[in-house]
């Protein structure tokens, strides 16, 4: 028998895939009615296949070119009009809706430059135009400031088809700032503005309009509170200057500045993993720099995952519609018992399985041990991803990936790994050098294996 070469395997799968993609291009109308089925029968034992199917859908339709805002904005609306409508003729509108075919939607862009009547368009589908069309000249829900333009400003509207307003804009967006970076070569000092903000409209009827900003908000948020800001101010002024440890975190502070400050999505990922890897790579050895990234993170990562579930548990427990009035609930609550204090009557079903199930999960040392496993492995799949994209952008240029979440999952991998390490080697009086924070991390997360509960789990590692 004839074993296949990586490039032959990788051809295989590759053709696997589309092959299911062509046979499954009715997947979304499928699981829509999987869906209905299940929450109409309303039996226990369905909830946990419910959960699976519904981030199946969502998957599924950010997959086909709706984007995300969209189809929060319709289950939201959804979830209203249950109130007074059936789930069989509700179930009918959300096929409804994604199940109507791409729009026309026209995308004007406002743009600046000291040369910009020299401004040259790539297709018929570009118009300049030198004011706001005459439907939106006083429109009170456009700023005064995007209706006029001054003599260093144009607008450059595009058509584009998509499923909705955001996804339109992020299609002409693609197109906008290819033609602005050719645009820049007509003077070596040519500096061409994007403002960051666009009016997108339906090409049919222009009375459906929105205004939006161009860049979208990263994933991955991260924010102190005053107390743990002030904390982690004092824990770098400690770090000795000079040192191995101190230039490289704050070469990766700098390096998170950069990212933040950087318009382009591609320069955000770029500046973010200069800074991650750099944090992780040997100044001594020739180890692969990228190899350690992955043990040492995953390990860290891994480490602190099971207190950010439990912290999730508690933060959903401890709401007033949830929990017992005078009760609060602690970790040692997290066992069977937990359900005589909470309102059990005002918690939905799925909501209730879920928490069964998470706790039944969490104080199981096969299922935590699994539980940990896995979310390791699918950190070590997305950091290959993050890197492939990586080097897409370094040697081609380009990247097919979703560069907008890729850079907000990495914004949050280096923020973290610096808060981590940081602290660890400042308030451990065991650790004195880098690698030191990373094998004692990786030392932590193979004892989590041997974790019976919730409450060793913490014991394990305090959370910071």
């Amino acid at each position: 028998m004839h074993k296949k070469s990586k490039g032959e395997y990788r051809r295989s799968v590759k053709l696997i895939c589309t092959t299911l993609i062509s046979e499954n291009n009715e997947f979304s109308k499928k699981l829509i009615e999987r869906i209905q089925l299940l929450l109409i029968n309303d039996l226990p034992e369905d909830y946990q296949k419910l959960d699976k199917y519904t981030s199946w859908l969502i998957t599924q339709l950010i997959y086909q070119g709706y984007s995300r805002k969209y189809i929060s904005l319709n289950f939201r609306k959804s979830k209203e009009r249950l109130k007074e409508n059936s789930i069989e003729d509700e179930f009918k509108n959300i096929q409804s809706v994604f199940k109507k075919d791409e729009q026309d939607f026209r995308v004007l862009f406002k743009l600046k430059s000291n040369e910009i009547s020299n401004f040259k368009v790539k297709s018929s589908e570009q118009k300049i135009l030198k004011n706001i069309p005459e439907t939106f000249k006083k429109e009170r829900r456009i700023n005064v400031k995007f209706r006029k333009a001054d003599l260093d400003e144009i607008y450059l509207s595009t058509t584009v088809r998509a499923y909705d307003y955001w996804s339109g804009l992020k299609k002409a967006y693609t197109i906008v700032s290819e033609i602005v970076e050719v645009n820049i070569l007509h003077q070596s000092d040519n500096k061409i503005v994007i403002e960051n903000q666009a009016l997108i409209y339906n090409k049919k009827n222009n009375k459906f309009f929105r205004m939006e900003s161009v860049s979208e908000n990263l994933d991955g948020y991260y924010s102190y509170d005053e107390k743990s800001f002030s904390k982690f101010i004092q824990n770098y002024t400690s770090l000795e200057t000079g040192s191995v440890a101190h230039e490289k975190i704050r070469s990766a502070i700098r390096f998170y500045k950069l990212g933040n400050e950087s318009v382009e999505m591609e320069h955000k990922i770029l500046n973010y993993w200069i800074g991650f890897e750099q944090l992780y790579s040997s100044i001594d050895n020739n180890e692969d720099s990228i190899k350690r990234m992955k043990n040492f993170f995953i390990s860290m990562n891994c480490v602190y995952y099971l207190h950010r579930r439990i912290g999730y548990l508690l933060e959903t427990l401890n709401r007033k519609e949830i929990r017992k009035e005078g009760l609060e609930i602690k970790v040692d609550d997290l066992n069977d018992q937990l359900f005589e204090k909470i309102k059990i009557d005002q918690v939905s079903p799925l909501i209730l399985m879920r928490l069964k199930r998470y706790i039944s999960d969490l104080n199981s040392q096969k299922e935590i041990k699994k539980i940990v496993a896995i979310h390791g492995k699918r950190l070590e799949l997305h950091l290959t991803r993050i890197y492939k994209i990586r080097n897409e952008l370094v040697h081609e240029g380009r990247s097919t990936g979703d560069l907008n979440l890729i850079a907000g999952h990495l914004r949050h991998y280096l923020l973290f790994s610096i808060e981590q390490i940081l602290n660890e080697l400042i308030e451990n009086p065991l650790l004195e050098y880098l690698d030191d924070v990373f094998i004692y991390f990786e030392n932590i997360n193979d004892k989590t294996s041997e974790l019976n509960n919730l409450s060793e789990a913490y014991k394990l590692k305090e959370y910071r």
